[in-house]
């Protein structure tokens, strides 16, 4: 399992291992989801639940069961969908790997990534309205005050600082415990060249 903050690479990195001939599970891929609240992509709508669970058997299928199966780690729910007990509970008992990546090089991502939130901050922060009860009207308004100004980078370090990174950690403690430094990735970012060091990296472990 890959595992790290929102914005680290994860996704980038599993195209990478599957690139290199490496066995990949991309489970955002099949939902058409990125796996958080701002997650949904842009004009396209995710499966229904039974045409995912149909996508998602057909890629186990192709698998083969002796060498390791690289998939990031995931919610229960990737959007609306609902992974299957057995896979998740699966992928709990797997080997994670623990990955970083600098600011910087994660609010870049987030640029490319969310390219329709870059473009209209003030709709992104509008979504981010439920979380209030979790980070408090002041951080909240500080949101509002840095998509009104387009301050797009300062926007999204804060979200990821001050949301999704300790709730990452939160469930790191809930779901792993501790992590000790053999179960650790730094990226130095998430550029090709550093993906390929990366993947490299995690083949050289199995």
């Amino acid at each position: 399992m890959l595992a790290g903050p929102t914005g680290c690479g994860k996704t980038r990195l599993l195209a990478e291992l599957s690139r290199q001939g490496q066995q990949t599970l991309d489970l955002e891929a099949l939902a058409a989801h990125r796996g958080s609240l701002l997650g949904d992509l842009p004009d396209t709508p995710q499966p229904t639940q039974k045409w995912f669970d149909s996508l998602l058997l057909q890629a186990l299928r192709q698998l083969d069961p002796e060498p390791p199966v690289w998939v990031e780690a995931e919610s229960k729910k990737i959007g609306v969908l609902q992974l299957p007990d057995s896979l998740f509970e699966a992928m709990h008992r797997s080997p994670v790997t623990h990955l970083t990546a600098p600011m910087s090089a994660r609010v870049d991502l987030w640029r490319e990534d969310y390219p329709h939130f870059a473009a209209d901050p003030i709709r992104m922060v509008q979504k981010l309205e439920p979380f209030k009860p979790l980070v408090g009207g002041e951080v909240l308004a500080d949101w509002h005050a840095m998509a009104a100004s387009g301050d797009v980078n300062s926007l999204f370090e804060s979200i990821m600082v001050k949301h999704y990174d300790p709730c990452y950690s939160r469930s790191v403690r809930r779901n792993y415990g501790e992590v000790g430094d053999g179960g650790k990735l730094d990226l130095a970012g998430v550029d090709l060249g550093s993906l390929t060091r990366a993947a490299d990296s995690l083949v050289g472990r199995t």
